[in-house]
Parts: structure tokens; C-alpha cells; sequence
């Protein structure tokens, strides 16, 4: 079959696209399913190129494409609501307990702030070679951005467990 190999190839990207319908949609939960449903996708594209010395672009965009989809699975998981377990809307199915939501999400951000240090040293090899980096140092910028993003809600949400945690101030007399 001659397109097999092709339509494989694109099963990312329709379900990235997906996530980003559900998301749209408010359907915060369902958009993280379908961002994780990515990523197993992502990795085995990137199988056998970083054991080898050929740092080519293609090579950078899919790092980049596998930080990207972490970050966004984490980014819908944050934009679930607090209180609530992340459950998809038509299998019911459980993603993540409201109690370990957070700590969930900071995992996906962990790791695509690692890959994406490891992306950055890339484009910089790929730079350092005379390669031009054409428009995907434009997307490692951005990606860059949204992972500033999730950062900056993970530290939101640690200043206000920490101000939760704290007892209240007590009222000196007068």
C-alpha cells in the first residue's frame, strides 16, 4: 500500500489537531488524551537519530515536535478545572485524580523542558555547521514561549499552595 507509510506518518498531527479542536472546545480533558496520544508517535520518529552525528533540520523538528506535544498535554491538563478529577467526556475514562493534577502536569513540563535544553544545544550544532535554521528557529522560539507559559502557571499555583498552607496572621492588640 503506498500511502500506508505516508498516513502513518501523519497520525501526530491529526491527533495534535484534535487536541487542539478539543480544546476549543473547552474540553480541556479530552485534549490532553488526545495531545499524550501523540507522543508515543513522536519518540519513535526520533528513534535511531540521536544515537547518530547527522544533525540535520529534520532531525530538529522532530525534538522540537515531541516538546511540543508535552508541553501541550500538560498546558490542558493545567486548564482543567482544580477541584475536579480530569476525566475524558465520552469514555469516562480517568486521566488523572484532581489531588495529583498538578504534580501530573509538572512531569509533562519537566520533560519538555529538558528536551527542549536538548533541542536548543541542537539548533545550536545544527547553526554552528552553516546549516540555515529557516523558520523552525522561529518554532523553537515559540515553543520556548508556551513552556514559559505552563512554567509561569506551575509557579502561580506553588505561590498560592504555599500562601494556602500558611496560618493566618494573628491581629496584634491595640
Amino acid at each position: 500500500i503506498p500511502y500506508q507509510e505516508w498516513a502513518t506518518s501523519q497520525l501526530p498531527r491529526i491527533l495534535l489537531g484534535l487536541g487542539d479542536v478539543l480544546g476549543a472546545l473547552t474540553r480541556q480533558a479530552d485534549a490532553a488524551d488526545a495531545y499524550s496520544r501523540a507522543i508515543p508517535f513522536r519518540e519513535a520518529a526520533l528513534q535511531g537519530l540521536d544515537k547518530g552525528k547527522d544533525w540535520t533540520i529534520d532531525h530538529l523538528k522532530k525534538r522540537r515536535q515531541l516538546v511540543e506535544a508535552n508541553v501541550l498535554v500538560a498546558e490542558a491538563i493545567l486548564a482543567c478545572p482544580e477541584n475536579k478529577d480530569v476525566v475524558t467526556t465520552e469514555t469516562k475514562d480517568l486521566l488523572v485524580k484532581s489531588s495529583e493534577r498538578v504534580d501530573y502536569a509538572r512531569g509533562y513540563y519537566d520533560k519538555a523542558r529538558d528536551d527542549l535544553q536538548d533541542t536548543v544545544f541542537l539548533m545550536g550544532r545544527i547553526a554552528a555547521s552553516g546549516n540555515d535554521l529557516a523558520d523552525e528557529k522561529e518554532d523553537v522560539c515559540f515553543l520556548a514561549t508556551l513552556l514559559m507559559g505552563v512554567g509561569t502557571t506551575l509557579a502561580e499555583l506553588d505561590e498560592k499552595d504555599t500562601e494556602d498552607s500558611k496560618p493566618p496572621a494573628k491581629k496584634q492588640k491595640s
